[in-house]
């Protein structure tokens, strides 16, 4: 099975907020998926994030639609996402990325999924201009840190971040 990554977009809206619902499940928030959708479609449609999606490929048979004779297309499924949101650093007078959101469906896990959309999200921050990518991940989630540490990412030694609930 292959997969491919690409940036979201309006019509993904059912497919990403459905992982996006799993994805808060998993944080042990209950699940809400008009809440989910919604929270993905303001996102999108006010450019407030950027959304990766791999995509499984189901390979076509080469069969042929008998109502116009068009090769059938291959059947696409999300099976991740991730989603950044733009910021900025005043130090460095310019722009950052908060990873904020990976996750894998538990069907597509260990197939190097997150390992794409790791490096499609580099590649799309350079490309963009971005000057780095900031996230951050629950102390105990050792799996996901040695997947960040092996993509580059470096703990912060330098700074202490601090979270004010409201």
């Amino acid at each position: 099975m292959r997969h491919r990554i690409r940036q979201a977009d309006l019509a993904d809206l059912q497919e990403v907020g459905r992982l996006f619902n799993e994805y808060r499940m998993f944080y042990n928030q209950n699940a809400d998926i008009e809440a989910a959708c919604q929270y993905i479609k303001e996102r999108m449609e006010h450019h407030e994030s950027v959304i990766l999606v791999a995509e499984t490929v189901v390979e076509s048979d080469h069969r042929t639609d008998e109502t116009n004779d068009k090769p059938l297309s291959n059947g696409l499924n999300c099976a991740a996402f991730v989603q950044l949101y733009p910021s900025f650093s005043s130090v460095s007078m310019g722009p950052i990325w908060v990873l904020n959101d990976l996750f894998v469906h538990p069907d597509y896990r260990q197939q190097g999924i997150a390992r794409k959309l790791l490096q499609a999200s580099k590649q799309l921050a350079s490309e963009r201009g971005v000057l780095r990518i900031s996230l951050s991940t629950e102390l105990s989630n050792k799996q996901a840190q040695a997947l960040y540490q092996s993509e580059g990412y470096a703990q912060d030694t330098k700074f202490m971040y601090y979270e004010l609930s409201l």
